[in-house]
């Protein structure tokens, strides 16, 4: 991790889970870390929480579903701390319904935050890299096990094709990338069940103490390894699940 001391990395949905976890294990690595999310007060907290550390944090509010946000929290960066090297798209909610009980208005709010923003972010900080001429750039999108699951479960069908669709952005763009000969790495992770807000917030009361798990951190040390990696090779896709998950561990009977 030594050649990404003093690098700019952002890091969206921040403010907790596994945003915060990624966002406090870079900065332990010595990175500048841009920590977007809508929750101010968490960010500032956590601020507070990685002073003194070998890096540094800086909280900026972001709704990443505004480009008037994302273009001043760009802006921002360019102007404070110069060249983005690393970003990671982590910022996601679910729909705990079934088909027919879903409105409108979620489903084009899922998308918009686990899609769409994604894909809007991504091409504003390659275009930056770009502008910087960056070339061993990084992008994560954390995607999840449900883009991997051929059977969506009930009640989540919207979430599933919402990662399977962050997969095919991720595989994707490393093809087009590679046909420009850019030397920016793309990396899909797709966790299993990991316990944050966005699991514990959704009504999954059947989990018990004995549902295998994740836990945030984890999936930060999957991300810093596939950093580690030397510059002629890139984790394509890092699968991380817990021990004995099974895709029936966390649906419903």
């Amino acid at each position: 991790m030594d050649r990404w001391s003093g690098r700019v990395a952002v890091v969206t949905g921040a403010s907790s889970g596994i945003g915060e976890a990624i966002a406090e294990q870079l900065v332990e690595c010595g990175m500048i870390v841009v920590a977007l999310a809508r929750r101010e007060d968490r960010l500032k907290q956590l601020e507070q929480k990685l002073k003194g550390k070998k890096g540094r944090l800086h909280p900026l509010k972001t709704d990443i579903t505004k480009m008037e946000d994302i273009q001043a929290a760009l802006e921002w960066i360019d102007d404070k701390l110069g060249a983005i090297h690393v970003l990671i798209n982590n910022a996601g909610i679910f729909i705990n319904k079934k088909f027919q009980e879903c409105e409108m208005e979620e489903i084009l709010k899922l998308f918009t935050v686990n899609v769409l923003s994604l894909g809007k972010l991504t091409k504003e900080v390659i275009s930056s890299m770009e502008r910087h001429k960056i070339e061993l750039g990084h992008i994560f999108n954390i995607s999840s096990i449900a883009g991997k699951i051929s059977h969506p479960f009930p009640q989540s069908l919207y979430y599933f094709a919402s990662k399977r669709a962050v997969d095919a952005i991720s595989e994707g763009l490393r093809m087009e990338i590679a046909v420009a000969k850019s030397k920016i790495k793309v990396s899909n992770v797709s966790p299993g069940l990991v316990m944050t807000e966005l699991i514990e917030n959704a009504g999954f009361e059947h989990l018990t103490s004995e549902t295998p798990r994740l836990y945030p951190k984890d999936v930060a040390e999957g991300v810093v390894f596939a950093l580690s990696t030397p510059p002629h090779m890139v984790v394509t896709e890092l699968t991380l699940q817990p021990l004995g998950e099974s895709i029936y561990s966390f649906a419903r009977h």
